[in-house]
């Protein structure tokens, strides 16, 4: 199975058209979320229930809940672009360097990555639908999946990085 992805995602078509929906996705998620400001990364990554409320409750106050609601119509979606970029990148790294197939397991970061993203949205999805949800489980749980995501598609974007420079830098 691992295999077949490598094979499959290893294609500069691939990550060429990956790569091309993911800028378009991420610049109209930055357009979206703008009014939001610093607040938008915030209520992503703090651990607080207290933090994420008083964020929710500026917004409301603002009349901005109805913008971060809208952009769950993009986010959705976006992991599914990033995660295939990134893994797509790590099959043209993996073969470049000939990276033996016991390291294919690699290439499902960026999809965990993706998954993480997808959990985080659900469980802000519940708080836009009830302030109540903002507990600090839910939040422990929402923010977690959040700050994994952030860390694993770090891991990913840095792999994809070292093996495009490293192939740069091979001799011919």
């Amino acid at each position: 199975m691992l295999a077949n992805l490598r094979r499959r995602l290893d294609s500069w078509r691939i990550l060429a058209l990956f790569t091309a929906l993911f800028v378009v996705s991420q610049a109209t998620l930055a357009v979206i979320v703008q009014p939001l400001g610093a607040d938008m990364l915030r209520v992503q990554t703090t651990l607080s229930a207290t933090h994420v409320q008083a964020i929710f409750a500026r917004w409301d106050a603002a009349g901005l809940l109805p913008r971060y609601a809208f952009h769950y119509r993009v986010d959705m979606i976006h992991p599914l672009w990033y995660s295939t970029m990134l893994a797509a990148g790590l099959a043209k790294g993996f073969a470049a360097h000939a990276v033996p197939a016991r390291w294919n397991f690699l290439l499902l970061v960026p999809f965990i990555a993706g998954a993480c993203d997808i959990a985080e949205n659900l469980v802000h999805l519940t708080f836009l639908a009830d302030r109540a949800n903002i507990t600090p489980v839910a939040v422990l749980l929402g923010n977690g999946a959040a700050l994994m995501k952030w860390a694993l598609a770090a891991v990913s974007v840095i792999a994809v990085a070292f093996l495009a420079i490293r192939a740069r830098l091979a001799p011919p």
